[in-house]
């Protein structure tokens, strides 16, 4: 029959707390006095053997990894100090290699905590050493015990009961942080379940507003060509309007809307400003509705009160076409696609760059299809004489730019008129 050795209570247990980190020594201190525990701080080797000389500690517990003298280093001196060597010591370690353990084993340690420290493995490493710690089981080491680990030789001094107690201690370790693994696991795969309904739900979402867009631009992508086809062909009949009552500048509009948007392409304009062009020269004339048709189709010269009547259509244009709203000045370009850089155009004399761009385009592009152009009073004459007619007045009546692309599209050719 074995009989269990009967162990002294400790009296008013005194522990010493070895750790260079401030935060985590003041948390051992906080756990430990507010279990009724006298506790003590060192934060380093050297300081906590001066603590040791001032007054013996029940229990020293000290990190490892510390500045001046390690928790190695200072478990070593403790256990090869025979008036300190009964003191056990329980090193604090991460448990992540075997090597720390065996070290520690070999420096005397008896005890072993994990990092991150937890407040009921703490409590229950002391009380189970307050309980069962006997100086007499020290003597009981049968000469220790050597370990071969990684090609490394360690010497183990510890009692049977002891080594028994580490091991127990170890699995416990090993037991609860698989149980926290494998509860963080379930955790981990819950919130991954949940993620994967929230971006189920979150895409479900996604693509029928996609698909909602999609078919929202669609409906806009037909309205715009729908509205753009509407457009095209309210201009055409503006344009045919005028071109009805004179059957001699039937065509007129559209030749002078391509000659002059291929102007403006030459000059470099922006793809918009171009378009501008091109709707103005479709309804330049449309002026032309106010005036009678036995002058338009007059086969003689016209009379100075006809006349003033024909220089006119500028300005009825404009008050037909200023109350739509175009993208581009459709209403002023065509005001002004009579008037002449020296300011001898009409209807309002203006001059240089007080006349618009496009209109000046507009200038050039009407002179020459004009000029081209059979009328009831004149026989058409030919491209050269029109070009001739611009380049003779490049600069004074018709802009210098504007001319030299017309020139260039129509290959440089400047000749007398035939």
């Amino acid at each position: 029959m074995v009989r269990l050795r009967a162990v002294p209570k400790i009296e008013d247990p005194r522990i010493l707390i070895v750790e260079d980190s401030q935060a985590q020594a003041f948390w051992l201190q906080s756990v430990l006095k507010d279990n009724g525990y006298c506790v003590s701080v060192a934060y380093n080797g050297k300081q906590a053997l001066a603590e040791i000389s001032k007054k013996k500690p029940t229990i020293i517990i000290s990190d490892i990894m510390m500045p001046e003298m390690d928790g190695y280093e200072l478990c070593r001196h403790i256990k090869t100090d025979p008036g300190l060597k009964n003191i056990p010591v329980i090193l604090l370690t991460l448990l992540d290699d075997p090597r720390d353990i065996l070290k520690g084993l070999g420096c005397g340690a008896d005890y072993f905590i994990t990092k991150p420290c937890e407040e009921r493995y703490i409590l229950a490493r002391i009380q189970y050493i307050l309980e069962n710690w006997n100086p007499r089981q020290l003597e009981d080491k049968d000469g220790g015990a050597e370990v071969f680990y990684g090609h490394q030789r360690y010497r183990i001094n510890l009692a049977r009961q002891q080594i028994i107690d580490n091991l127990l201690f170890a699995y416990e370790i090993a037991i609860q942080r698989n149980r926290d693994l494998i509860k963080a696991q379930e955790e981990l795969k819950a919130i991954n379940n949940n993620l994967e309904e929230r971006i189920k739900e979150k895409m479900s979402a996604f693509m029928a507003e996609h698909a909602e867009r999609k078919r929202i631009d669609e409906e806009l992508k037909h309205s715009l060509e729908k509205l753009q086809r509407t457009f095209q062909e309210t201009v055409q009949a503006l344009a045919s309007t005028s071109e009805k009552r004179d059957p001699y500048t039937a065509g007129h509009q559209q030749r002078v809307a391509e000659l002059a948007s291929s102007i403006a392409k030459v000059m470099g304009l922006p793809d918009d400003q171009i378009e501008g062009v091109r709707v103005a020269g479709l309804l330049h004339d449309i002026g032309k509705v106010s005036v009678p048709a036995e002058i338009l189709s007059k086969p003689s010269k016209l009379a100075e009160l006809e006349y003033s009547i024909i220089k006119n259509h500028p300005r009825h244009g404009f008050e037909v076409l200023k109350p739509i709203e175009f993208p581009w000045p459709i209403a002023y370009i065509v005001l002004q696609h009579h008037e002449r850089l020296d300011g001898s155009g009409y209807p309002s004399g203006l001059s240089g760059d007080d006349i618009l761009l496009e209109a000046r385009i507009l200038a050039v592009a009407d002179v020459i299809d004009a000029m081209i152009s059979h009328r009831p009073y004149r026989p058409a004459c030919s491209l050269e004489a029109a070009l001739q007619e611009i380049s003779n007045n490049r600069g004074k009546l018709y802009d210098a730019q504007v001319v030299d692309a017309c020139l260039k599209l129509f290959g440089g050719r400047e000749h007398e008129c035939a």
